[in-house]
């Protein structure tokens, strides 16, 4: 029991309460932690707002370092890899580069290396190589895989698999690749179509290539995907489409969004990670080069 004329040694309870509340076996003057915004450097800079946040976003068209300075915060990010190349010779369009976002990824001050994928050559004339499979994109060791190049005809198939697959080219039963190669969670991509009376067009982030529909006219490539955090939803932007598959008298395949087509051998967008157009009917032409990937981070201002 207390005496009131005689100083008592205080007794610790372990429980202090602060500026942010209570806290558990700490002095009153220490502050909570808790997420510290972010300073940072590297690639191109635009800020908007989006959903009632405010973001800075970070775009890399080529490899560089993401810099952050200061602050202990959550990131966004989305890596696009290289397109694959076309086919040639009745050649499969290519792939759209692997698409993957990652979100409220933790991160603290240091420097973080980017790594944008090339896009992947077009196959060339007269030999029987496929289109090349375009370069991975990479940050905060997260990865998209590099688009599958469009297979031609003849061609051996090793380089259809990718972040979404290289179409197949004539004749018919040549195989497309397969996409998510290797497999990620949400999967980023899809398989190329496959070749038939004409080529098959290559897959996209947003949907497979399709097959041949008929007429001598190539396989169109799938679907790309839309985002956001380039530039906020003012400014939507769509990535990784597959290339267009190369007609046998008909028509070339029309690419999907970034992918290349419907005229012969189009190079696939550039920072888009579209695919390549394939080549048209035998004639000395080449494959469509795939677009260049991109990286893209972003975090609240």
């Amino acid at each position: 029991m207390f005496e009131w004329h005689k100083k008592e040694a205080p007794v610790f309870t372990g429980v202090t309460r602060g500026v942010g509340g209570f806290g558990f076996g700490r002095s009153a003057a220490a502050a909570p932690s808790g997420p510290v915004p972010i300073s940072a450097t590297g690639g191109t800079t635009e800020p908007y707002s989006e959903g009632g946040f405010n973001y800075i976003s970070h775009t890399f068209l080529s490899s560089s370092n993401f810099i952050v300075n200061s602050g202990n915060d959550t990131v966004d990010f989305l890596l696009v890899g290289g397109g694959g190349g076309g086919g040639q010779d009745i050649g499969g369009g290519g792939g759209g580069g692997g698409y993957r976002i990652l979100t409220n990824q933790p991160i603290t001050p240091g420097t973080y290396p980017v790594i944008v994928g090339n896009g992947g050559a077009g196959a060339p004339a007269p030999t029987v190589n496929d289109g090349s499979r375009g370069g991975d994109s990479s940050f905060n060791s997260q990865t998209a895989t590099g688009g599958g190049g469009g297979r031609s005809r003849g061609g051996p198939g090793a380089n259809a698999p990718g972040g979404s697959g290289g179409g197949g080219a004539y004749p018919p039963g040549t195989s497309a690749g397969n996409g998510d190669t290797p497999p990620t969670s949400p999967l980023q991509g899809y398989p190329g179509g496959p070749g038939g009376n004409a080529a098959g067009g290559g897959g996209g982030a947003g949907g497979p290539g399709a097959g041949p529909p008929g007429g001598g006219n190539g396989g169109p490539g799938g679907a790309g995907a839309e985002n956001t955090y380039r530039y906020g939803p003012s400014n939507v932007q769509a990535y990784a489409g597959g290339g267009g598959g190369g007609q046998h008298g008909g028509s070339i395949g029309t690419g999907g969004h970034g992918g290349g087509g419907p005229s012969p051998s189009v190079a696939g967008a550039t920072n888009r990670g579209g695919g390549g157009g394939g080549q048209l009917t035998s004639g000395g032409g080449v494959g469509g080069n795939g677009g260049s990937g991109i990286v893209i981070i972003r975090y609240l201002a």
